[in-house]
């Protein structure tokens, strides 16, 4: 039986440009789609406090609803992916780190998401190459993540997701390495902890890495049934580059629509929503913006209906 796949948005791309949940929702409408995964940079759990919090959460979800967009999931943004926050060295700042996860979590229950998901974890390169210290470190991380799947059942949550890299640093970054640390993180989870696979984040050239870690679609054959989110981006295969899916860059990127829903089905997933993750430079112009995302949308709608 074919996979139910649906095409959603990740909302990193109104960053800055579009903060407002009516600004961005006219962009959302003007593009065709009903489902967005919610960047944790337009709602930050710890710089945006109570109660201006639960108030911009609430004319969100309200918003939202009166447009027929469903807010499927609470994705960790730009903000969180420049600290090492679970995977700090310093005792402290790991504390805060796993504080910053467990007020996502609310705000996740506050805009109605059925999960929380990205990366918390990253571990700095000393402590990386220093084995007895990395292992301490993954440890930790694992420790925290059962706190956090506790913490997310009893707020309501359905699920937490990992996000596959491109480096040691953020675990899992080969398809050997994911295997593990999937069947780790879920030991003794309170929920499931999933993958999300970016096909993408298959560019771990500068590290040590397999032939295989470097095809999307292998990861998404072995993957895509524990993965309920998958991240879409056009690219070269030596960089995340984050493209949209226009002409020019589907001529030159490696990401085909057909053979990835086929190695999606091949793995015997059911069910997964396509977030495309489209990253534009600061300089770009807001029209451009639209018109690649516009093209974009188009060319999958080809593929994924929904």
């Amino acid at each position: 039986m074919a996979t139910k796949l649906h095409l959603g948005i990740n909302l990193a791309f109104v960053r800055k440009r579009w903060p407002q949940p009516r600004e961005w929702l006219w962009a959302i409408n003007k593009l065709g789609v009903k489902y967005v995964e919610f960047c944790s940079d337009l709602l930050d759990p710890i710089l945006i406090s109570e109660p201006v919090r639960s108030e911009v959460a609430r004319k969100t979800v309200k918003e939202a609803e009166e447009d027929g967009i469903i807010i499927y999931d609470y994705y960790t943004g730009l903000i969180p992916h420049c600290l090492n926050m679970l995977g700090d060295a310093r005792p402290g700042v790991r504390q805060e780190g796993q504080k910053w996860c467990e007020e996502a979590i609310k705000v996740a229950k506050m805009l109605g998401a059925k999960a929380l998901g990205g990366h918390f974890d990253h571990i700095a390169y000393r402590n990386l190459i220093r084995p007895r210290e990395n292992i301490f470190l993954e440890q930790c991380i694992l420790k925290s993540f059962q706190h956090l799947a506790l913490a997310a059942k009893n707020e309501g949550l359905e699920f937490l997701m990992v996000e596959q890299m491109y480096a040691p640093s953020e675990k899992p970054y080969t398809i050997d390495d994911a295997e593990i640390y999937y069947k780790r993180l879920n030991e003794s989870s309170a929920l499931p902890i999933y993958l999300t696979i970016d096909v993408g984040h298959v560019c771990s050239i500068n590290y040590p890495h397999l032939d295989k870690d470097l095809d999307p679609y292998e990861w998404l054959r072995k993957f895509a049934h524990l993965s309920p989110v998958i991240h879409l981006q056009q690219t070269n295969g030596k960089e995340s580059q984050h493209w949209p899916f226009t002409k020019m860059y589907n001529q030159i990127g490696i990401i085909n629509p057909e053979k990835v829903i086929a190695a999606i089905e091949e793995s015997g997933s059911k069910e997964n929503y396509l977030m495309l993750e489209i990253f534009h430079p600061l300089t770009a112009n807001e029209k451009q913006i639209m018109k690649d995302l516009t093209e974009t949308v188009k060319y999958w709608r080809k593929y994924v209906t929904d």
